[in-house]
């Protein structure tokens, strides 16, 4: 994209975009993937209802930042009984600024400027 320099009064412009995505990439097998991770493989209708809804989806391939090892060390993330939002969203939090400053360093790099010459967000 070529960058251009706006005058007074003209709208605003993209001047580019871009997107990061989580290391940790699993194919459409994520079902399969999913119900053996969370040891949940003994709910054959849920799978099945899963991958149905997966394969409809049209996605092929899934980014995740959640690991298999990250998964196992987290108990309340395969145990219903256990309330398990805290820690995948400590998990997050974590990870979602790191994925932004990925996807502005991209950005900005396509862009061509300086990111001192950024005026709005």
């Amino acid at each position: 994209m070529v960058a251009t320099v706006l005058e007074k009064n003209q709208p605003a412009a993209v001047l580019a975009i871009s997107t990061a995505n989580p290391a940790n990439c699993v194919l459409q097998e994520f079902p399969d993937w999913y119900f053996r991770v969370t040891r949940s493989d003994h709910l054959a209708k849920l799978k099945a209802k899963m991958k149905r809804m997966c394969d409809n989806s049209g996605i092929r391939k899934r980014h995740l930042h959640h690991t298999e090892e990250m998964t196992g060390s987290h108990p309340g993330f395969l145990d219903l009984a256990v309330p398990s939002l805290g820690a995948p969203m400590r998990i997050t939090d974590d990870a979602v600024p790191e994925l932004a400053a990925a996807a502005a360093a991209k950005a900005i790099a396509e862009w061509g400027r300086p990111a001192a010459d950024i005026t709005h967000l």
